[in-house]
């Protein structure tokens, strides 16, 4: 009988990022992706979100590899918290590799592990694994399908994609060999990318997208042109410079991230952009606006990123003014509507011309929708099927249309953070969870907990209240009651409603000081006046403090 296969997911089931799935042979473990999530409103602080590592920490000398499927954040985003804990080789496509190695290197992890570039279609033992790197199309260049040849059978991790017919690049997904798997071998258990799976229809091609750009360019001739999009997508950015080049502009790379990315490509052959059309923003002031093409970071409306900063016309090289051009390359990620409306709108009210996706054709999706991922489903035929990256709705919508498409539904199984499977040769089943909570970090400190996050939220909606009493050692007042507020009521608006606690606070310290109450008893009934007047006038809840300090 052969020794059974484990599959770990340590997040990306039930939310969008922070992708990270175990494989477990022998007693060995190998990850695939390590990433990121980003923070959504109510996390007050919080930088971003990595997967718990509480269990890998446990198990750090079982740990064999790392295999990166692609260079989005929310895949490769948190090696370097895991490099910390754990000395892992790094195994992925050059780009992704590039990008491991450069997060690494700036966290001064780089000497701590290997990184090891593979091929397309390249097959090597990582520990008792036997791996299979595949193309596969997505938005990102040299993103990988993960095949896992294992005693219980084939495993098949698609990591996030598309079926792009014709990308920029012209590397498709290998569709060959995986219907020479499931021919041959047969795929014991597909795990597939679940983001668009609610969405009809199949992706647009990458490629359609620069049929916009040779229409769009040529009609902002004698206009300063800027164009926004991730980092990341660097055939986006192909197609930008190259209709930019063709229309006699300059290019110029702002945002750190964007500067970082382009120059990686170059270096690798990915992105071709020769030097004597590149130059340095700083630049950018010296060439007339028919000449410039900047290609810049912020695309999401983040407050900090480039295009924010030439929103507000905060950037010390660029200003932006009547008549530029700027196109928003993207389609905001649910949660970000808000400030990517926000940037556009400041935009707008400085004199640009805005083109958003609501507009033109200016993004696509990286993420099969429902057709592509019939198709997958026609493909590989696995014999069981698990929906991974993506929120539960997602996943939901994903398993059923493999049902649609003949799977048997007790061999579809819709898996959260913290499942295991266990696959023998009598079939698969969920053992045993383990704990898989958001790990939070905001800046320095490392995992903020949900308690901390839970008070912020609350000094979000309604401030705070601090009252400081001071007693004489025989327990006479020696001054009004101290009110201090953040938040809660704007003091000189508020001098009545302030007054008349002043008054609730003082007359309930008067009579507990004459029972024969202690310190911490009267904190206890100045925090209940304050809070049952507070709640009653205003109808808030904020956090109330007190403090009762006695002078000798």
């Amino acid at each position: 009988m052969s020794e059974a296969v484990e599959v770990t997911f340590l997040g990306g089931l039930g939310e969008v990022g922070r992708n990270c799935t175990v494989i477990e042979v022998g007693g060995k473990l190998l990850l695939v992706d390590f990433g990121v999530m980003f923070p959504d409103g109510s996390m007050p602080g919080v930088d971003v979100i990595l997967p718990d590592t509480s269990w890998l920490r446990s198990r750090a000398d079982d740990v064999v590899g790392l295999i990166v499927t692609h260079a989005h954040e929310d895949h490769v985003g948190g090696i370097t918290y895991l490099l910390r804990e754990i000395d892992v080789p790094v195994y992925g496509s050059p780009l992704s590799i590039a990008v491991a190695r450069h997060k690494a290197a700036e966290a001064g992890l780089d000497r701590r592990t290997t990184f090891h570039p593979l091929s397309d279609g390249q097959r090597l033992l990582i520990g008792p694994f036997d791996v299979e790197v595949l193309p596969i199309t997505h938005s990102v260049p040299q993103s990988l399908c993960v095949v896992i040849h294992t005693p219980q059978g084939v495993l098949v991790h698609t990591g996030d994609f598309k079926l792009d017919a014709s990308p920029v690049d012209g590397r498709v997904t290998d569709c060959d060999r995986l219907a020479e798997l499931a021919t041959n071998e047969g795929i014991r258990l597909l795990m597939a990318d679940s983001t668009n799976a609610d969405v009809p229809g199949e992706s647009l091609s990458e490629s359609a997208i620069g049929d916009t750009f040779r229409r769009m360019f040529p009609a902002a001739n004698g206009r300063r042109l800027v164009v926004s999009c991730f980092a990341s997508h660097l055939h986006r950015v192909q197609q930008i410079v190259d209709e930019a080049i063709a229309q006699g502009r300059l290019i110029f790379p702002l945002g750190r991230s964007m500067v970082t990315n382009i120059r990686l490509a170059r270096e690798l052959g990915v992105l071709d952009l020769p030097d004597r059309h590149v130059r340095s923003i700083d630049e950018v002031a010296a060439h007339p606006p028919e000449r410039v093409c900047v290609v810049c970071t912020g695309s999401q409306g983040e407050s900090v990123a480039a295009l924010a900063l030439l929103a507000r016309g905060e950037h010390a090289d660029l200003s932006l003014g009547q008549g530029d051009v700027v196109i928003l390359s993207s389609h905001p990620i649910p949660g970000n509507e808000r400030a990517v409306y926000r940037v556009i709108d400041e935009l707008t009210r400085r004199g640009c011309e805005v083109v958003h996706d609501g507009m033109d054709v200016v993004h696509t999706t990286g993420h099969a929708k429902r057709e592509e991922l019939r198709a997958l489903q026609r493909l590989t035929r696995p014999e069981w099927f698990v929906p991974i990256e993506g929120e539960y709705r997602m996943l939901e919508r994903h398993a059923g249309l493999a049902v649609e498409e003949g799977a048997d539904p007790d061999r579809v199984l819709v898996a959260l953070d913290g499942d295991r499977l266990v696959i023998t040769e009598n079939g698969v089943r969920l053992g045993d969870r383990i704990p898989a909570p958001y790990h939070y970090l905001d800046g320095p400190i490392d995992d903020l907990g949900p308690g901390v996050l839970a008070e912020r939220r609350a000094l979000a909606a309604a401030g705070f209240v601090h009252v400081t009493i001071v007693l004489s050692g025989s327990g006479v007042r020696c001054a009004p009651p101290a009110i201090a507020t953040r938040g809660w009521v704007d003091a000189d608006l508020s001098a009545e409603t302030l007054a008349r606690l002043e008054i609730e606070i003082r007359d309930a310290v008067d009579r507990a000081v004459a029972a024969g109450a202690r310190s911490a008893e009267l904190e206890r009934v100045v925090r209940r006046t304050t809070g049952r007047y507070v709640g009653t006038t205003t109808q808030r809840r904020p956090p109330v403090s007190a403090e009762v300090i006695v002078i000798d």
